[in-house]
């Protein structure tokens, strides 16, 4: 979560005997745990600011992390891939994050300032041209029913009913195709974006841009 925060960048800078270590910590050494903190928290840290724009939640969203590491220290993820394992749990608080967002409107408003002032739109454009590409894929994944009920309705902006009337079948069965194909979209930005690109996606989907 480095710079783009991706997992590739997170492995190139691996803790000399990192093995040893996250084996120790799997056995509960606290120590162990603090070599692991020091060494990918700053690195972590600086990825989750870049996204969320707030040293604050990066810090609660960092510090969040390394306690789910320590409760699930257990999970046999962390000896197979100690960098991608914390990375994936990064991803999901910075989706959690981005969630909690579009239903908390002091924090969204703090967010909307703190982008403004970061605002790059060269760099803007070129990720949402790379989501957009991404969420097309996602697309093609879905059923035949879903992708033309999320057609209709998302990108055509038509209503339930005129949706419903146009492939003969009911309002409330438009409204299951949507709600399953929006979870299925989700899932897979989820398993196939950063953390940065799932950033702009989210907030695409609330209408910030």
């Amino acid at each position: 979560m480095a710079t783009k925060a991706d997992s590739s960048s997170l492995s190139k800078t691996n803790l000399h005997n990192e093995p040893m270590w996250v084996e120790a910590l799997q056995k509960g050494d606290t120590e162990a745990f603090t070599v692991l903190y020091r060494h990918y928290s700053p690195q972590l840290y600086s990825g989750i600011l870049r996204i969320v724009k707030d040293p604050l939640s990066a810090e609660e969203i960092t510090q969040e992390l390394f306690t789910r590491v320590w409760l699930k220290r257990e999970a046999p993820g962390l000896q197979e891939n100690f960098a991608g394992y914390i990375y994936r749990i990064g991803q999901r608080l910075v989706f959690d994050f981005f969630r909690k967002l579009k239903s908390d409107k002091k924090l969204l408003q703090k967010f909307t300032k703190l982008a403004a002032e970061q605002y790059n739109p060269v760099e803007e454009l070129l990720l949402q041209k790379e989501c957009s590409l991404l969420l097309n894929k996602a697309i093609d994944q879905l059923s035949p029913q879903q992708r033309r009920v999320y057609k209709l309705v998302k990108q055509e902006g038509y209503t339930y009913k005129k949706a419903s009337e146009i492939m003969g079948i009911s309002p409330l069965t438009v409204k299951e195709y949507l709600v399953t194909g929006k979870k299925n979209l989700q899932q897979y930005m989820l398993n196939n974006m950063d953390a940065t690109l799932l950033a702009v996606w989210l907030l695409s989907q609330s209408g910030m841009f």
